[in-house]
């Protein structure tokens, strides 16, 4: 009884004790939502499996033009059919690495509009989480295992030795480079919050990234190398850890040091892109007022 009465008498502001509520952490917060999303996506396998399969087509008609091209010219600013088949392959990986686990970031401007933004804001989850997985789009699939196949058929036949040290370089580079195309369209995202739907500036530059970034950079001269490298860095999605891997340093416009660290550029773009969306979302304004 007395140690009933020390319980019943303790101050109400005291913390409690053995509590077992957890915070959630925010990796896992994003795999129990998105998980979420695939089981929904599973309902309707028939359209799964025809997305998927659609995505993969129309992937490879620029690979079929690509290799048109090739089997005109043999080679491409030096680059023979497997080192570009190479080259499409990175790029295409990145892509899906992006498209499957940031592809949301197209629905940006719906949230603002129709003030999904409002929902996500009273949820315990973050807001920019609950953007990213409020759905799954199958065809994203498409573009990863398509472009792993690739990537995998054009390193067997590409004039290196494999080691472990450049198939784990070839890995970071893939995953890099989806940060990279990430960190960039979250960033544009951001945008929509002060200026209105950015859709079309963001398929805009999906153009730009598709296709431009399964040719060498040395094709589009010295002064749109530097452009595809600074202003708008698709040289780091897939180019430059390609040119270190395949033995192309000969034509680079940046330090070889910088293109080896290239897989690196990834998760700071990533960061800065999602610290813009954070910064400009401060201006988010519900349609219901």
């Amino acid at each position: 009884m007395a140690d009933s009465s020390a319980s019943s008498s303790a101050p109400q502001g005291s913390p409690r004790q053995g509590t077992l509520a957890r915070p959630v952490p925010s990796w896992r917060t994003y795999a129990i939502l998105l998980g979420a999303t695939w089981r929904s996506m599973r309902v309707h396998r028939m359209n799964l499996v025809l997305t998927f399969l659609g995505s993969a087509a129309l992937q490879g008609t620029q690979l079929a033009f690509i290799g048109v091209l090739l089997n005109a010219f043999g080679t491409i600013a030096g680059w023979d059919v497997a080192e570009v088949a190479f080259l499409y392959g990175l790029r295409l990986t990145a892509h899906g690495v992006c498209t499957i686990n940031f592809g949301q970031h197209r629905a940006s401007a719906l949230a603002v509009r129709n003030g999904d933004w409002d929902r996500y804001l009273l949820r315990p989850a973050p807001p920019l989480m609950q953007l990213l997985t409020r759905f799954f789009n199958p065809g994203t699939l498409g573009d990863l295992v398509l472009g792993a196949a690739i990537l995998l058929a054009a390193a067997s036949r590409v004039d290196i030795t494999w080691s472990a040290w450049s198939v784990v370089y070839v890995t970071l580079a893939a995953i890099g480079g989806g940060l990279v195309e990430a960190g960039l369209q979250i960033g544009v995202s951001g945008l929509d919050f002060r200026m209105g739907p950015t859709t079309r500036v963001k398929d805009t530059i999906d153009r730009v990234l598709t296709d431009f970034g399964a040719y060498p950079m040395t094709i589009f001269g010295t002064v749109g190398t530097w452009l595809l490298t600074f202003l708008l860095p698709l040289a780091f999605m897939a180019y430059l850890p390609a040119t270190v891997v395949l033995g192309h340093t000969e034509g680079l416009v940046v330090p070889l040091w910088l293109a080896q660290l290239s897989p690196l550029a990834g998760p700071v773009i990533l960061v800065a892109g999602v610290a813009v969306f954070r910064y400009l979302s401060r201006w988010y304004a519900s349609p219901g007022h």
